[in-house]
């Protein structure tokens, strides 16, 4: 982004509308994603979405101005959460465990490596587009080593209609969570005492371990007590001062969380719902996930801005995630009228 700012002559504005354009794509992805994959076969639409997605990235490459970046980085959003609903629909009606799930969510943990670690070889924004590209070209080709073993989801009966509403609470928790943890994704950056790059490579290293660390775990406690207990933890790894004192440590446990919290959302939409509920219970979540993603980078600047300064907004973000974990332990249990062995 600073090389765009520069080369294109971008305001801060115009750079920051670069990736409201992405965020703002991804939820309306998020929203469109049941009903559009769900008519064109959700395996079909993933793949599909993988590649189109290699396609915008390239097209960057070739220097667009300015206006067709923003249309580029929009769509890369729509396929973005094509891609992520749609997969995790399909591991889910492939019976997929907590483990193979949360390795599935961790690949975002491969992608911060590999782009913190190459990038720096690019020699301007628009070859670091190019390289991107050929990163997701041959993790998409890597993908599709998998198609044959996906199942499609199972359809939605009209009977289940009313089963999604009593998982709306959950869908508070998974806001605040995606509030709180683009917050300390954010202004880390500013409030870090460490070099930079080594820092975002453990933190993605962490990441890739996700389904590692916290498979067996989900298993056993279930979706909601592992939701509480990773919330937990993803809120100790964001407090200022461990990532003053021990920055790595933050980066790693904080890598390693907030992907499991995703790991064990999943695993409760698996325990509550019926099957036919889980692919549209992925777009919904994952569009409740990006409203608070856009709203928290302003309420953790917000704060920061009254209260003095990055530390400040890194307290905001903990304590979104917080009140995420603070709401996780009352309205799951709303749901008396399902048995569960783990709530």
């Amino acid at each position: 982004m600073p090389l765009m700012q520069t080369e294109l002559g971008l305001s801060l504005a115009q750079a920051g509308f670069v990736g409201s354009a992405n965020t703002g794509g991804y939820l309306l992805g998020a929203l469109l994603s049941h009903r559009l994959l769900g008519r064109i076969g959700y395996r079909r639409g993933v793949y599909a979405s993988l590649f189109l997605q290699v396609l915008t990235l390239l097209a960057l490459w070739l220097g667009p101005p300015y206006a067709v970046v923003l249309v580029l980085r929009l769509v890369q959003g729509v396929l973005g959460a094509f891609v992520f609903v749609g997969g995790a629909a399909l591991l889910l009606a492939s019976g997929a465990r907590a483990t193979a799930m949360g390795l599935y969510f961790g690949g975002m943990g491969v992608g911060l490596v590999l782009s913190t670690g190459t990038l720096p070889l690019a020699s301007g924004w628009r070859a670091s587009w190019g390289l991107l590209g050929v990163l997701a070209l041959l993790m998409a080709v890597v993908a599709v080593a998998a198609a044959r073993a996906l199942k499609e989801p199972e359809p939605r009966k009209a009977e289940e209609g009313g089963e999604f509403a009593r998982m709306a609470p959950a869908l508070a928790v998974y806001a605040l969570y995606g509030a709180g943890y683009i917050g300390y994704m954010t202004f880390v950056t500013s409030g870090l005492s460490a070099p930079l790059a080594p820092f975002w490579i453990v933190l993605g290293f962490g990441a890739m371990l996700t389904g590692l660390v916290w498979g067996r775990v989900i298993d056993r406690l279930g979706g909601a007590g592992s939701l509480r207990l990773i919330m937990f933890v993803l809120f100790v790894s964001s407090l200022a001062p461990l990532l003053r004192t021990l920055p790595y440590a933050s980066g790693l446990l904080f890598g390693i969380s907030f992907l499991g919290v995703i790991t064990a959302l999943t695993t409760l939409f698996r325990e509550r719902l019926p099957a036919g509920e889980w692919a549209r219970a992925m777009g919904l979540s994952t569009a409740a996930f990006a409203t608070g993603q856009a709203l928290g980078p302003t309420i953790s600047g917000f704060a920061g801005d009254l209260l003095g300064g990055v530390s400040a907004a890194l307290w905001a973000a903990s304590a979104l995630l917080a009140a995420g974990l603070l709401l996780a332990f009352f309205p799951l249990r709303s749901t008396a009228d399902v048995t569960s062995a783990t709530d």
